[in-house]
């Protein structure tokens, strides 16, 4: 296997920190890793990466971002060569799939995503909607797959716990039972679980499908760092 997820150590610890900033700012738990929001992950990172570097003199910070910038783009060049066959210059959903296949850990080497996994990703990543993942969306998608599939054996468990009708998916009312324990049995408005909701279903299916239930759990985290944030500047937080 020429690349896995450790082929990106650096960049994944950007990344998963830059979470905080773009999709989870409000994960207050340790149960469940952060998960990248749909947009911005790039971006996100480098601001992560110019904030590391507070307490250093200033060349030695543009010195570490210059080494981080040109280590990610020899990475994401090294992809390309081996995955974009055709010299695209992006990555059809089959080549993706092969990308995906080559970074799964948790499987026996060859397994590949399920139908389910890819489409995930690439709703995630694709943020031009052209059906395939481009050069710049490619760490992007890399590190949604990564922080996916730290989880997956957790998101498991919360599938045993509230998919009572095993269905594979959480629907509204199954979901607020999560939101509900997830907020320490206190009630949660209709409203807010069709907000974690309408932002988890990527797939606009309705329901939450096993990849979608970590962007659920962190979304439900950062409403709750908003409302927090809110209070604390002296204002009031309305929940729609």
């Amino acid at each position: 296997m020429l690349f896995s997820s450790e082929s990106f150590p650096h960049v994944f610890s950007a990344l998963e920190a830059a979470a905080f900033l773009e999709g989870s700012r409000g994960y207050r738990g340790k149960r469940f890793m952060p998960m990248v929001g749909r947009f911005g992950a790039v971006a996100a990172a480098t601001r992560h990466q110019r904030r590391s570097c507070v307490g250093n003199s200033r060349i030695e910070a543009q010195r570490a971002y210059a080494r981080q910038e040109r280590e990610t783009a020899k990475l994401v060049a090294q992809v390309m060569e081996k995955y974009d066959t055709d010299q695209s210059g992006a990555l059809s959903e089959d080549q993706v799939e092969r990308l995906l296949t080559d970074l799964d850990y948790t499987t026996p080497p060859g397994t590949k995503p399920t139908q389910e996994e890819l489409a995930f990703v690439m709703q995630c990543a694709d943020k031009r909607r052209n059906k395939r993942i481009d050069r710049d969306e490619l760490i992007g998608a890399v590190t949604v797959y990564n922080a996916y599939l730290k989880d997956k054996n957790r998101i498991d468990a919360v599938l045993t716990k509230y998919d009572d009708n095993q269905s594979g998916a959480l629907d509204f009312a199954q979901t607020k039972k999560l939101l509900v324990d997830l907020n320490d049995g206190i009630e949660v408005s209709d409203n807010e679980v069709k907000m974690v909701m309408s932002y988890a279903d990527v797939g606009l299916t309705g329901d939450l499908k096993r990849v979608e239930v970590l962007l659920a759990i962190n979304y439900w985290y950062h409403m709750a760092e908003i409302e927090e944030e809110e209070k604390g500047k002296g204002g009031c937080c309305v929940v729609l």
